[in-house]
C-alpha cells in the first residue's frame, strides 16, 4: 500500500512538472511570435522586391 501511494505521489509530481514545462514552452512561443512580428514590421517598410530590370543590373555589376 505504501509503494502505491509513493508511485501515485510521483505521478502527480511529474504531471505538475509537465504542466509547468508546457506553460514555459507556451510563454517562449508567444515571445518568439512577438519578435517575429516586430522584425517583420521593422523590415517591411524598407523592403523592396528585386524587379526584373534590377536583377539584370545586379548581375552586370556582380557577375557570377
Amino acid at each position: 500500500m505504501n509503494k502505491e501511494r509513493e508511485l501515485e505521489s510521483l505521478v502527480e509530481a511529474l504531471i505538475r512538472m509537465l504542466g509547468k514545462s508546457n506553460e514555459k514552452v507556451n510563454d517562449l512561443t508567444d515571445r518568439v511570435n512577438q519578435l517575429e512580428v516586430i522584425l517583420r514590421e521593422s523590415l517591411l517598410p524598407v523592403y523592396q522586391p528585386i524587379h526584373q530590370t534590377d536583377s539584370k543590373i545586379i548581375s552586370a555589376k556582380y557577375p557570377s
